[in-house]
């Protein structure tokens, strides 16, 4: 039953884009589920790999900033940081830490294997 929670609620802030929201508080997830924090934190604990919950959403805005920047080339990097719920040098701070490369070096690492 948690992991059903977990999958619930993992899949609404995906599907309704709700980690695009720049202002998006735990507390607004709190309340759409009638959960306490408590019960969220044991979540991301059981089924995110003990992130807490500014990672796990930030971890779903990294995901599709991913996808967005290779299927979508002719966005901007601001146009997509804004579309995941970031500033442009955010996502940049952001991509690099968790790729190892900024959003402009991984665009132009696939530019040069349409080659």
């Amino acid at each position: 039953m948690s992991q059903d929670l977990f999958k619930l609620i993992s899949a609404t802030i995906r599907k309704e884009r709700l980690y695009a929201d720049v202002d998006l508080m735990r507390e607004d997830i709190l309340k759409r589920f009638g959960i306490g924090r408590h019960r969220l934190n044991d979540l991301l604990t059981d089924y995110a790999d003990g992130m807490s919950f500014p990672q796990f959403i930030n971890a779903i805005r990294m995901e599709e900033a991913y996808a967005l920047l290779t299927d979508y080339p002719e966005m901007t990097i601001a146009e997509i940081a804004r579309q995941v719920g970031f500033t442009a040098p955010n996502l940049r701070e952001q991509f690099k830490r968790c790729y190892g490369i900024t959003p402009a070096e991984y665009r132009a690492g696939l530019e040069s294997d349409d080659d």
